[in-house]
This record gives structure tokens, sequence and C-alpha cells, in this order.
């Protein structure tokens, strides 16, 4: 019973969680994940001065000489860095470098938990923003996947436009006619002018459009969608009025149709 006693403390010291350390770096330096030879660090990219690191390890590199690293998170991912480059305590440096390989795993486990969570956060929003733009593309009847205007060219004066949408609607595109308002550096209309984009373009398919020479002058810096008008092949009309908010960013629109 005695011997229980005495070894009861030691138990419950070691099972203790470890805790991660919180650090800046010093300046820009380099981080990576293995060596190319002896103890030079394969450099994968740089964090900067008074980055957040969260330090989760300690490494001894020695072949010739001994050269110290920690084992640090950063921009969710996990990384080597010298510890000359990491400002850091003398206590939490003494922590961290007495973390046996237990711990360190450990705490790595935890890092994963930390990534997946994140991940499965930042899908769960993706998802949410990818549905909130198809339900507003349904009702309207259309999204746009690109909306830009371009310089026709170096050696003449004008510029262009050009468009990528998608028919959300459960009808087949005839034409579309786009009024674009073009806008000067100082902010003031150039003209408006109505393009026509001619279909067909079923549901659920994209349609491209380029116009040249949109505008005879290379004063347009700025651009604004006024109106689109629809019709549809059975001859029915649809007017949307707020065209720019049915603007999408490529990496969504890429997955518009993987959520349901």
């Amino acid at each position: 019973m005695r011997l229980i006693l005495l070894l009861f403390p030691i138990f419950v010291f070691s099972q203790a969680e470890p805790n991660f350390v919180f650090a800046k770096s010093k300046k820009e330096a380099g981080v990576g994940k293995e060596f190319l030879y002896d103890c030079n660090l394969n450099i994968l990219d740089f964090v900067k001065e008074n980055d957040d690191l969260m330090v989760y390890g300690y490494y001894q590199c020695k072949i010739r000489h001994t050269i110290d690293f920690y084992k640090v998170f950063w921009n969710d991912k996990t990384y080597i860095i010298k510890t000359t480059e990491v400002n850091i305590s003398e206590e939490d440096h003494k922590y961290i470098s007495s973390l046996d390989s237990i711990n360190q795993a450990k705490l790595l486990s935890r890092l994963h938990i930390i990534v997946k969570n994140k991940k499965e956060e930042l899908l769960k929003k993706i998802k949410e923003q990818v549905n909130q733009y198809k339900a507003k593309g349904e009702q309207c009847g259309l999204i746009l996947k690109k909306s830009e205007i371009f310089d026709q060219s170096e050696y003449t004066e004008g510029t262009g436009y050009r468009i990528t949408l998608a028919n959300m609607s459960k009808k087949t595109i005839k034409y579309i006619w786009i009024s674009v308002k073009g806008i000067n550096p100082v902010d003031d209309p150039v003209s408006v002018k109505t393009l026509k984009c001619i279909g067909p373009i079923n549901t659920y398919s994209e349609g491209s459009y380029s116009f040249d020479y949109v505008w005879m002058t290379d004063v347009v810096e700025k651009f604004k969608l006024i109106s689109i008008k629809i019709q549809y092949m059975d001859g029915s009309f649809k007017q949307i009025q707020k065209p720019d908010e049915l603007v999408i960013n490529e990496e969504l629109y890429d997955l518009f149709f993987e959520y349901k």
C-alpha cells in the first residue's frame, strides 16, 4: 500500500497533457519540413517578422555540428524552423525542449484535429455561400461567372467587355441584352451600352461572349452592370435590375453544382 502511495503522484504528473507554446518570428525566415543535406533545411515558405507561431516540438539536428529547430504550426501547416529565428521566453524554450516524442506526437495529433475542424468549418461556409448564390441565381434565372472590361489594343483606343454566364432557369435562353455603363477615372459615366448575346443557352449551361470596341476610348477604367433582359425560346421575357449581385467568383462557381 505504501508503494502505491509513493508512485501515485509520479503517475499523475506523467499523465499531464502537453500544451502548445505561442511565439513570434524574429524576422523573415525560411521554414520547411525536411533537410536537403546535413542540417540544411529545404525551404518551402517564409514567415514574416512577428508572424504568430504555435510551437509544438523541438528537434536537434546533429551531423557535422548541432543546430536546434522548433516544430511549429503556421499558416495552417506544420513546419520546422531554426530556434534562432523565433522569439520565445527561456521558460517556454525549456518546456518545449523537455517534451519527449510521445508528448510531441500528442500535440501533433491535436493539430491535425484543429486543421480538420477548420477545413470542415470553411467547407460549411463555402457551401452556404454557394447555396445563397444558387438560390439567387435560380430566382433571377442567371448567375455570372465572369464580367469584366479589357483594353482593346495598345495601338488603338478602345475598351471591350466580356462575360460568362450560366442559365439557372428551367427554360432555354434565346437572347440576352446586357446594359453596361462605362466609367472614367474620376467616376463620371462615359456612356451606357447595350450588348446582345445570342443563344441558345440550355438549362444549367453557360455561355461566353466577348465584345470588341464597346467604347472607342481608353478612358473607361471601371464599369457597372445596369440591367439584363432575357428572352426565352418560348417567347417570354425576364428583366434583372441588379445584375452585379449575381457575379460569383470563379472558385465558388467551380463548386456550384457540387453542393446540392
